[in-house]
Order: C-alpha cells, then structure tokens, then sequence
C-alpha cells in the first residue's frame, strides 16, 4: 500500500505570537516517526510530510500535492490547536481524489473519536490511541470490526472496533523513521537555550503517565506507564550520534525518572561509551535523590525541566496531583546544587486562580534557582479531566485552533478579563528574567549555547516584535 502521513502546520504564519513560539522550537513529529517505521518494515510504500517546517504553504497547496501523490490512505495526525488545518488539507484533498481514504489520530481525536467522524464527513476512520498496528491492520485490509481503537462509517452509522489495550512492549518497535524527516535534523530546532551544541534531536523514551492532573489529556495512553529498556535507548541515542551527528539529545517522557533503575542503567550507559553528546530531560518533583542526580549529571546531562505549574498550594491541590510547594523548593535546590542548569514550567489562568496565586507563583518562580522558565497559559484541552464542566468556572472560548497554550481561550471567574492575565503573563515574564541570577545565568549562556545566540540574532525582527508586544 502507498501512504503518506501528514503533519499539519496549527499555527498561523502571519500571527507574529505563534510564530515567535515556532521559531523559537520546531520539534519532529516522533508519533508519526514511529508509525512510519512500523508501515515501512512491514514492507509498505510510505512517506512523511511535515507541514510545520513549510509555513508558507497553503493548505490548499498541501492538499494538491497530496492528491498528486495518489497514496491509497491519506493519514492525519493534529494536536487540538492543528486539527482545522489537519481536516481543511483533508477536505480539500477529498474533493480533489475522493478514492484517497483518510484517517486521523492523536490525542484530540482519541478524545473525539464518533464525534469527529459524526462532524467532519472529510474523515474516513479515526484511531484512538496508539497508532502504530491499528493503523497497520488498516492498510492491511482487516476487517474494521477487529481493529482496536478504530471508529469507522457504516452507512450513515458511527461503529468502532474493540477497546485498545497496549499494543505492544516498546523495545519491539523500530526506531523512528527520523530519515523520513525531510531535512533532519537541520531543519529542525531544539527550544533555545535549552542545548549546548547543534545539532540536535528529540527523543520519547516511555509512553504514559501514572498521575492524574487537571489539564493533562491522557486520552492517547490513558492512565498507564511503558518504557524502553536501557538498551534499547542507548542504541537508539547512539544511532542519532552515528548517523545524523547528533549532538545533544532532549528526552521529551513526561516521567523520565519515574523507574530509578532504569534511569541508572542507561546512565552507565551513556558514561561508558562517552557518545560525545550531551541531554536534558524532564524531571518530576518526588522522583530523584541525590545519587540519582549525580548519575545524571555525570552521563551528559546538562538541563532538566521541572513541572511546577503554580506558586500557590490551594492551585496545586486542586491541579497538580500529589505535589508540594516544599517538595518542589526541596528538589530544585537539589538540582541546582548539583549544577545542572534548572528550567521550572508554569501555567497561569487555572480555574480559580486569582490575582493572589498568581503573584504568589511569580513570586515563588523568582525565589527559586531557576535559570529559564516556560510559562503557558491555562488550557481546558477537550480530553483534560478539567473541560468537563469549565463553562461553569470561568469565560471559555471554545475555538480548538486558538487552544496553544499560548493564547487564553479560558478566563477564571476570580480574574475576570483576557487582558488582565495577559498582564500579569507579561509580569511574570518580566521580572522572572530581569532577576540578577537570570541575567547571570544568560551571560554565561553566550558561551554555554552559542548556537542559540545565533538563532537569536537571524530572526531578531520577530523576537524583539514579541519582546515589545510584553511591555503593552
């Protein structure tokens, strides 16, 4: 079978604010790299288009060179904030070859799943869940009815396949296809200053998350947690390095150090073999010590992000599953002692928030040894334990295109207005890197991630355009 998977754009080329953020990162789509990889060892005919690394392509341009192509399925994969562009490309190209079956997966149609085949007659199947060997049972002519996690038209009628378990253990799938990205890895980028040397790559190494937040959509891999082996990791970073000159690696697993042992392993690992490059990773608060830290930092790894979300105790309660403030001040000091460079991760505009928390979160971030910090705004994603019931919590603009982490689609009652939380972002923001300890940290920074600088300085025009937009 011919097929092509395709990545949309979501963000809107002429919006100075979204593309800023895409400028500033431009990350390989690994879920439909893995599933590639899977098609294309069981012996079929497939391609890998990313959308995002060509803005200035119209979706009506994309869908005439899909039909061009004539694959015999057309396979979509979209966040909530790409899937109008994901479906405008799909509506096009069935108008253009209707014979091209199309299905969609992902986390936003995991959640919608008979709903989006219900709305958006373009859509042929729908996946929920894991995408690899449904998507393979697809093309491979098995009946609809067998195929876990499938949702299919018969007639005018929404039917589905069984309930999807886990498919299989991680260390049986082949490596992602990063050779399909056209143009990996120097068409994509890492965040900015968050790599030492260039170029580099992302890397998901576990499926899952065992914990229960009000804003994670856990509709993919629900309530559960996979991982690869050591080995299998090792061997995987150690292909990037060879092959593609890899040179610092982000491991994007939302619980990288959940299983210690593991962690330790592929550490000794990585210590070992001294690959030449260097890695971040995201670092729960509860799940490190100070020997695990050390390991860490003695394998190559340079920075590790910190999901804090607030300052606020009332906010964590309620949000942030099982997560302290003292907890939180306790591990980052244990990470920063041990001189790895500490990124915390923040949201502002949760339901209930008030002017308080808020300044008690700018607060907290300012005291703690952070040297660069994300902040999104709050979003109700649709799979999100928190969207059930979030008209009766604040102003909700419900617009899947707008819902970024950028934009506030939502405005608790307690603050009252869009703009007032866009202030107080713009504070946040503000006095974070004016601190005397970030401003330090960004002098350093200059011969740390060289690179970055660079990138800095070729797309000045739009960073200062975002930068002055803060100061309104």
């Amino acid at each position: 079978m011919r097929i092509l998977l395709f990545c949309p754009r979501g963000f809107i080329d002429t919006s100075s604010g979204k593309h800023v953020f895409s400028l500033a990162a431009a990350l390989p789509p690994l879920g439909l790299a893995s599933i590639a990889a899977v098609l294309r060892q069981a012996g079929h005919d497939v391609s890998l288009w990313d959308g995002a690394l060509r803005p200035s392509v119209t979706n009506a341009q994309w869908a005439q060179r899909i039909a061009a192509y004539k694959p015999d399925f057309a396979c979509f994969s979209a966040v909530t904030s790409a899937f109008d562009d994901a479906h405008d490309v799909c509506r096009r190209v069935k108008e253009l070859q209707d014979s091209i079956r199309t299905v969609f997966g992902g986390a936003h149609v995991s959640w919608g799943r008979e709903q989006i085949l219900a709305r958006f007659q373009a859509v042929d199947y729908v996946v929920a869940g894991e995408g690899e060997f449904s998507l393979l049972k697809l093309v491979e002519g098995r009946p609809p009815e067998t195929i876990e996690g499938l949702y299919y038209r018969d007639g005018p009628v929404v039917r589905n396949g069984p309930p999807q378990e886990p498919q299989c253990s991680m260390d049986d799938l082949p490596f992602p296809a990063y050779d399909m990205l056209d143009g990996f890895p120097g068409a994509y980028r890492l965040p900015l200053f968050n790599y030492r040397r260039h170029p580099g790559a992302s890397v998901i190494s576990s499926r899952g998350c065992v914990y229960r937040c009000s804003y994670c959509d856990r509709s993919v891999f629900r309530r559960s947690f996979r991982h690869n082996s050591p080995e299998y990791t090792f061997e995987l970073v150690q292909w990037l390095r060879r092959d593609f000159g890899i040179r610092h690696v982000i491991f994007y697993d939302d619980l990288f150090t959940l299983d210690r042992n593991r962690v330790a392993r592929l550490c000794g690992l990585l210590r070992s073999s001294r690959p030449g490059l260097g890695f971040n990773c995201i670092v729960r608060v509860g799940h490190i010590d100070k020997e695990l830290v050390g390991e860490l930092k003695s394998a190559g790894c340079w920075m590790v992000n910190v999901g804090i979300e607030s300052g606020d105790q009332d906010m964590l309660d309620i949000h942030k599953e099982g997560l302290a403030l003292d907890m939180i001040r306790r591990d980052i000091e244990l990470l920063h002692n041990a001189g790895l460079w500490v990124k915390g991760l923040f949201m502002v505009g949760f339901p209930g928030e008030t002017e308080q928390s808020i300044r008690a979160t700018i607060d907290f971030a300012c005291s703690l040894p952070l040297k660069d910090a994300n902040v999104t705004a709050f979003t109700p994603f649709p799979g999100a334990p928190v969207f059930k019931g979030i008209e009766s919590l604040g102003a909700f603009e419900n617009d899947w295109s707008r819902m970024d982490c950028v934009n506030f689609v939502f405005v608790p009652k307690e603050i009252g207005s869009r703009q007032a939380l866009e202030r107080y972002y713009a504070e946040f923001i503000r006095r974070f890197y004016r601190r005397p300890f970030a401003r330090r940290a960004y002098r350093r920074m200059f011969l740390e991630s060289p690179h970055s600088y660079w990138r800095l300085l070729r797309h000045a025009a739009a960073f200062l355009g975002y930068a002055s937009s803060l100061k309104k």
